[in-house]
């Protein structure tokens, strides 16, 4: 069974350093936030890798030396400043960044080397258990508010929810889960484990490694997850193969009408055919660039029973119909921003361009949908 684990290290670390090459060939296209990842994915692989392979050849003396070594605390930082250039891209690197390492390099240095301990004859050691857990809690609370108001959060009001913003939800959800396990296990370590003369590594490194099993899968599953769209996903208008996320296959609401119940059993035939149908044409005709339209000129335009739009919209979608257009059209106003409309347009001329009537309703469905005012979203982007 041991030789069996040891093997599974192994593995999983040869896997871990396939996903690297996928994240090193990346960096082309997104240097800053690729950076990081690869790091993390190279450090993590490496030390499978490692593990594995001390523990099948029996080195039990290497096991405990790199047991001993507290070079994890460099990796803090990392997954705060993946995240961060996740949700914030920067053309450049930012050099101001390396001063998270500093600290980190010194509890290193002063753990092997012992200067300051020796200059001021005071045993440091509990000190710096205090700060390597302090930097572990601190950047997991910086991750996490982050996280949530970037990402998890709905994008405003009014959800508008793409296949890539499932995607990355995701994505972040299992890469955070997964640093909090570690930083779980090396706390534990850390406060509870001293007595036995070295921070175990045997300690909770199977969940740790089945969690980043799962990273890597992600990464080799979905290699969208790389290219780092985040500031894009309010842009871009993906065609995909999946209705828009505010449809809802079962019912958001109880159907007790008799008349409804009927028609129910009509579309319910071809439900998601009715739901790519709307999407598809309302993704390539731009329809809704004209100012009013009702359920009616959609289902006409459609040729579709206005009786079964009318029905699609109040029973299996999440927002009405009025929404729906408040969604479309700013989506539409926000893929012209990313094509340089503004550089020649005004925000006015724009809100009529995508059928509004007034700026005035463009400014206040815009904050709705995407949480910002549309000079603070496009300052910010």
């Amino acid at each position: 069974m041991k030789t069996f684990i040891d093997l599974a290290f192994i593995l999983n670390g040869t896997l871990g350093m396939i996903c690297a090459i996928l994240v090193l060939f990346s960096i082309r296209s997104n240097r800053n936030i690729n950076f990081y990842l690869a790091i993390m994915v190279i450090g993590a692989s490496f030390r499978f890798i490692l593990r594995g392979y001390f523990e099948l050849t029996n080195q039990v003396e290497i096991i405990e030396d790199f047991s001993r070594s507290i070079a994890y605390v460099f990796g803090f930082a990392l997954p705060c400043l993946y995240f961060k250039h996740l949700v914030f891209p920067k053309k450049s690197f930012e050099y101001k960044s390396l001063l998270h390492f500093i600290l980190p390099t010194i509890l290193i240095f002063e753990h092997k080397f012992h200067p300051i301990e020796h200059l001021i004859d005071v045993e440091l050691k509990d000190y710096i258990i205090f700060l390597s857990t302090a930097q572990a809690i601190y950047y997991f609370v910086v991750i996490f508010l982050l996280l949530r108001k970037h990402v998890w959060k709905k994008t405003g009001q009014i959800e508008m929810e793409t296949e890539q913003d499932i995607v990355l939800k995701r994505w972040t959800f299992v890469l955070f889960i997964t640093f909090s396990l570690m930083g779980a296990r090396l706390i534990f370590t850390l406060w509870f484990m001293q007595n036995i003369g070295f921070i175990s590594d045997n300690h909770f490194l199977g969940i740790n490694a089945i969690a980043w099993f799962v990273v890597f899968m992600m990464i080799i599953t979905s290699p969208s997850i790389l290219n780092g769209y985040v500031n894009q996903l309010t842009f871009e208008r993906v065609a995909t193969t999946k209705p828009s996320s505010h449809w809802r296959i079962k019912p958001v609401s109880q159907i007790t009408n008799a008349q409804d119940l009927q028609l129910s059993q009509k579309i319910n035939v071809k439900l998601e055919d009715y739901l790519l149908q709307i999407d598809q044409f309302v993704e390539e005709e731009h329809f809704f660039r004209q100012t009013g339209l009702s359920v009616s000129d959609l289902a006409l335009k459609l040729k579709m029973p206005k009786s079964h739009l009318s029905f699609i919209f109040k029973y299996h979608s999440e927002i009405s119909f009025s929404d729906f257009k408040k969604v479309v059209r700013i989506k539409d106003s926000l893929a012209s921003i990313e094509e340089g409309y503004l550089k020649t347009n005004t925000f006015e001329s724009l809100s009529k361009n995508v059928g509004f009537s007034t700026y005035n309703t463009f400014f206040i469905a815009f904050k709705e949908v995407t949480n910002k005012a549309p000079q603070e979203f496009v300052t910010s982007s």
